[in-house]
């Protein structure tokens, strides 16, 4: 009866300490939780739209209409880029007219992601890594002029 009292005893030892263990570890909310970091203010600017002519044999063969949006986590950073638009809107247009060629546009066409990765890259590079947070399509339209 002794062994069986103290096999007893073991168990709910056990089993208590299974159960502190287990409500310390998943069941218990720690009073030292991390601040969430407060959420990002995203303001943005749209370029004027911009017109991508694609040439074929000297005629015009395909007409793209793109609408870029600049994606700022700071309204301080959008208020020092607007004062340099036209520098971004000329690398924009310059870089876009790189990529519609028309020997990418007949050897396997365009991938917006490829198109929007460019431009990220050339608007960093223009007005800084830091100043930018997302370069965005809003719109790609082509026409053919054929």
């Amino acid at each position: 009866m002794k062994k069986l009292l103290i096999v007893f005893v073991l168990l709910l030892l056990l089993g208590g300490g299974a159960a502190a263990a287990g409500w310390w570890f998943y069941f218990r909310t720690p009073e030292d939780l991390p601040d969430a970091p407060p959420p990002l203010q995203i303001s943005q600017t749209e370029l004027d739209s911009i017109p991508v002519t694609v040439l074929r044999n000297g005629k015009a063969a395909y007409l793209f209409n793109f609408r870029i949006v600049l994606m700022f986590d700071d309204p301080l950073k959008k208020e020092m880029v607007d004062g340099r638009l036209p520098e971004v809107y000329d690398a924009v247009a310059s870089e876009l007219h790189q990529l519609m060629s028309r020997k990418q546009l007949e050897q396997g066409g365009f991938e917006e992601a490829l198109i929007r990765q460019r431009l990220e890259k050339v608007v960093k590079k223009r007005i800084g890594d830091e100043n930018i947070y997302r370069v965005s399509i809003r719109a790609m339209e082509r026409f053919d002029l054929k």
